[in-house]
């Protein structure tokens, strides 16, 4: 029985591309990692392999389960969900870029706080009832339009809510340098309506070329072929679990997963040396109640 939880948020400083493989018959030949529903996510996995390599602490990463190729396996005491899609940059006629998210994406946040609330006898909230009101037509919400907007060059009807962050909840539960880049930016909720929201976040996904090249020659060995990625700033975010051990206390395993993690630049999806697969990782240190 899980007895403690920590609600993380997952920035991207570069490109970030964890993979599923590669794929026949896709628009692309690498492609990032989806839920179910067609957005982008980076699964539990993956998520808790990057973060095993990345913990120097041994005490802790024993706690996160077995190596592999180890003679005995070991059980996890960490538990570590995927990390849902929340907010990612989106091209705009006005101040170059925008933050966007529909409420499909905010119920995956409203999701993961029921989680953290249960566990630790919590109050966290997010009211979405206003936002769902709203973009039921299929018109956009914003803190920054009014009337017609291109958001990845797309035209969308929006209507102005200034005060959306308080009112939801989110000036709350975001990290502080998020609130900030919202103000000076903006965010958009894109409706879920006909599918507008998801086309238009796929369009804010990055599409990169690559050869491989014969050392001797210079001359192309392999390629071209297409790796997707998901943009800078993109937000992620995600709940870890812990429980009792022998030794350990569930609410100090998990304070300690804290104190590793909390505002450490963690590299996901094996692509550090080409500079791609750098995020951050934001723990939420505020009250809970």
């Amino acid at each position: 029985m899980y007895k403690s939880a920590v609600l993380m948020f997952l920035e991207a400083l570069t490109p970030v591309h964890v993979g599923t493989g590669r794929e026949e018959a896709l628009h692309v030949d690498l492609p990032v990692q989806r839920d179910e529903f067609g957005f982008p996510t980076m699964w539990a996995s993956s998520l808790k392999g990057a973060i095993k390599a990345n913990i120097m602490d041994n005490d802790l990463k024993k706690h996160l389960g077995s190596e592999p190729g180890e003679l005995e396996t070991r059980p996890s005491h960490i538990s570590i969900l995927d990390a849902k899609l929340l907010l990612i940059p989106a091209r705009s006629l006005d101040n170059v870029w925008i933050y966007a998210t529909t409420p499909h994406l905010l119920s995956y946040l409203k999701t993961y706080l029921d989680i953290y609330n249960d566990v630790e006898n919590a109050k966290l909230r997010l009211d979405t009832s206003h936002i769902i009101q709203g973009v039921s037509k299929g018109i956009a919400l914003s803190t920054k339009f009014s009337g017609r907007a291109f958001i990845n060059e797309t035209e969308l009807d929006t209507i102005p809510d200034p005060d959306l962050l308080n009112r939801s909840g989110l000036s709350i539960l975001l990290p502080k340098h998020i609130i900030e880049e919202i103000t000076n930016h903006g965010l958009v909720i894109l409706p879920d309506k006909d599918n507008k929201g998801l086309a238009i976040i796929r369009k804010s996904m990055v599409i990169q070329y690559r050869v491989k090249l014969k050392r001797a020659e210079k001359t192309v060995d392999t390629g071209p072929w297409s790796e997707e990625y998901v943009p800078i700033k993109t937000l992620f975010t995600s709940v870890a679990l812990c429980r009792d051990t022998q030794d350990k206390k569930a609410q100090d395993l998990c304070n300690d997963f804290k104190n590793k993690l909390s505002n450490r630049s963690i590299y996901v999806g094996g692509k550090e040396t080409i500079g791609r697969g750098l995020i951050k990782v934001y723990v939420y240190e505020g009250g809970t109640k």
